[in-house]
């Protein structure tokens, strides 16, 4: 690291001694909190958003899984440039402040679009988000180096791994009730819909005024006019420092595969009996659980070094579990109760959560630690360039593979399922179907799918489970 700690100063003259900063430090649990709220509030209205959005796709919701990670990761492509000049060239807590502000902004924006039932408003402020979260990532990451000394920045990745992955889980829970409770189309109660997503803007932007400053790493910047050029230069510079760049491109394995298994967990999920959004959230909250211990448990094993030696370890893990999940068979719930399968796919997402967690801690803590402070904030830029670029294909990827698969019609699912049912079962299901249907329709409320599903038995209502789930989203 830099010769920094003994000769930074504020915009005061006052020194800074970042061997002085523990993690139990105001600023640095204002930072951590802060990735929290943030974090919590982009999956409340990431998943709230995926909910709605199903009601509009109700036979395609591969589509909107895929359109809605596209218009969160794309901001994350084009902004990469600018991230990394914020970064550099104004203090990265007044950057972090900033962006809270505007995450308050955004909120206020997205109620408004669901409240017009315009779709692709919708879409707008996802992308509006997406750029909110890209120009506060290196900022956000880039402070921990600057505020902590070396021994501690593994611990401090740790931490900020178990904050991120909490705030997943809570976000996701709280998201798919609130897409739940809402229905239809996220304009019932939408009082709190409002009041939850504004009230951790508020929180959020609170808690972010007690960030330690720090002053501009690189003052004299000059502003990246060429955007798409400064990408080009900062990527070049990852590359010539060949270390980072291998770590940049682990990096971007982690997030790509974790972008694969959160979208085709909520599809696992349907697929296999699931009816409800909720059912879902036991699975997200094993892997990202998972992915919190695991982060903490490398902090623990590196022992205030950079450990490396953690990766294989992880690797394996990954590898072993996905197997497992591979090679489970049968549905997840039937008649809404859980079944063995569902219990052994969640303890193979929480193994492959932790696993990831001792992967990705010691990649993160090296390159904040050997990027140059002078150009930190354009280093993880052009990382977070190439992460996203990888979560971008693999959502790609995910719909390809999804699509034509899974469409959402009656005999799709017969067929995904391989459920046999007789002609008599499905004209009976075909029946039910459409009475369920007409009744959402005329009412614009959502029927007790327990009165159908009590009128069949067996495979039959399993079958008219995963059609009255389309309806429903």
């Amino acid at each position: 690291m830099e010769d920094y700690n003994a000769n930074a100063a504020n915009t005061d003259g006052v020194a800074l001694s970042q061997t002085s900063a523990r993690l139990t430090s105001i600023g640095f649990v204002a930072l951590l909190l802060t990735q929290f709220l943030g974090a919590c509030n982009d999956n409340i209205f990431r998943w709230f958003v995926v909910g709605v959005g199903k009601q509009y796709f109700t036979s395609d919701p591969a589509t909107v899984l895929m359109a809605g990670t596209a218009c969160f990761v794309g901001p994350y492509l084009v902004l990469a440039a600018m991230a990394g000049f914020l970064a550099d060239r104004l203090s990265k807590r007044t950057v972090i402040v900033a962006c809270k502000v505007a995450e308050l902004m955004i909120m206020l924006l997205g109620m408004a679009a669901i409240m017009t039932g315009q779709l692709w408003a919708i879409f707008v402020v996802l992308v509006m988000m997406g750029a909110q979260s890209a120009l506060f990532s290196p900022s956000k990451t880039g402070s921990i180096p600057e505020q902590l000394d070396e021994s501690r920045i593994s611990a401090a990745n740790g931490w900020f791994g178990l904050a991120t992955v909490v705030a997943t889980v809570v976000g996701t829970g709280i998201g798919n009730l609130l897409s739940d409770y809402t229905q239809p189309k996220g304009q019932a109660n939408w009082l709190l819909s409002a009041s939850v997503l504004i009230g951790f803007a508020l929180v959020g932007l609170a808690v972010s005024l007690l960030i330690t400053h720090v002053p501009a790493a690189n003052p004299v910047r000059k502003f990246p006019w060429n955007a798409a050029g400064q990408t080009l230069l900062d990527l070049r510079s990852l590359w010539t420092r060949r270390a980072l760049w291998r770590v940049a491109l682990g990096i971007t394995f982690f997030w790509s595969l974790g972008t694969l298994a959160n979208l085709n967990i909520d599809q696992f999920a349907f697929a296999r009996g699931a009816s409800r959004q909720t059912e879902v959230t036991p699975l997200l909250a094993c892997l990202v659980a998972g992915i919190g211990g695991g982060s903490v448990l490398a902090g623990i094993l590196s022992r205030g070094e950079i450990e490396l030696g953690l990766l294989p370890v992880g690797a394996f893990g990954i590898a072993a579990s996905l197997i497992g999940l591979f090679i489970i068979q049968g549905p997840l719930i039937v008649e809404f109760d859980f079944t063995v399968a569902y219990i052994f796919s969640c303890f193979f997402l929480l193994v492959m959560g932790m696993s990831a967690g001792l992967f990705n801690v010691p990649l993160e803590a090296y390159i904040q630690h050997r990027s140059p402070r002078e150009s930190r904030g354009a280093v993880l830029a052009a990382a977070n360039f190439v992460t996203f670029v990888g979560i971008l294909v693999a959502s790609l990827l995910f719909w390809v593979m999804r699509t034509p698969l899974d469409s959402g019609s009656l005999s799709d699912v017969a067929t995904m399922r391989q459920l046999n049912v007789s002609p008599a079962e499905r004209r009976k299901i075909e029946s039910l179907s459409e009475q369920f249907r007409h009744a959402f329709e005329t009412t614009n409320k959502l029927p007790v799918s327990d009165d159908y599903l009590n009128q069949v038995t067996g495979n039959a209502r399993l079958l008219l489970a995963g059609t009255l789930a389309w309806t429903e989203m």
